[in-house]
């Protein structure tokens, strides 16, 4: 099986080129440019390297959340875009998932992605199984229930902004993994993407966002006790 797998959740962008579970090509930069501009030519660049065509991949994978809203939509759109012209599978993966399964270790594994204002998006991860999922929530929830297990601890991701803090209430029961070194490595991703179901159709697979973007707040705040996404939804669409 050919894989074309890339992840543009936050800054970091990879694109990686597989056959089966062997990794063949990967790019990856950390430049804060805008992903809509390189991931094309990123695509096009691997592909050119291995000496393969659009139309030789079997599966598409791609990070779908949580992260950057913006990068989320560039990721999976061009990931649909490309499942449904190629007529090939496309498997979407949570870029906390891809984060965690990069390090091997008998801790509890916690990837963090900053979401401001003490938010963070993550879960826990253990031996691969996700022991508390994916979520938004504030840190302090996160901490109380790490505070509840008795084994050690590994966070990795946005470690910077929570290293003081971490220290703070985990003590040397916790290794940080600097943001530099949580970098996504295009590796994790084809592993775990071969192992996935891929989505039923390619219409209907969105990005996980794991919280409403501004423009739903925005829309819940004027249609107050109107909490039904499908209103939101038909509402813009009748719009256009």
């Amino acid at each position: 099986m050919k894989i074309l797998a890339f992840d543009t959740s936050n800054q970091p962008l990879t694109v990686s080129l597989a056959e089966d579970n062997q990794v063949l090509r990967v790019f990856s930069t950390n430049e804060a440019r805008n992903h809509s501009i390189q991931l094309l030519p990123a695509i096009k660049s691997v592909l050119d390297e291995q000496e393969w065509r659009l139309k030789d991949i079997d599966r598409i994978v791609v990070a779908k959340g949580p992260g950057s809203f913006t990068g989320l939509r560039i990721g999976v759109t061009v990931a649909k875009v490309l499942a449904d012209t190629l007529k090939c599978e496309v498997v979407g993966l949570s870029s906390l998932a891809i984060l965690a399964s990069q390090v091997q270790s008998d801790d509890l594994i916690v990837p963090l992605f900053n979401a401001r204002n003490n938010n963070v998006f993550s879960g826990v991860y253990y031996q691969q199984k996700n022991l508390l999922p994916d979520a938004h929530q504030p840190i302090n929830n996160l901490f109380d229930w790490l505070k509840a297990q008795e084994k050690s601890i590994v966070f990795l991701g946005d470690t910077d902004v929570f290293e003081s803090l971490i220290e703070e209430t985990f003590e040397h029961n916790a290794k940080i993994i600097s943001p530099a070194d949580s970098l996504p490595d295009g590796h994790s991703i084809v592993t775990l993407g071969l192992g996935a179901t891929p989505s039923r159709s390619v219409a209907e697979f969105n990005p996980d966002y794991l919280r409403r973007t501004q423009a739903e707040l925005n829309w819940l705040a004027a249609h107050p006790g109107e909490d039904k996404p499908e209103n939101y939804v038909f509402e813009v669409q009748s719009k256009k």
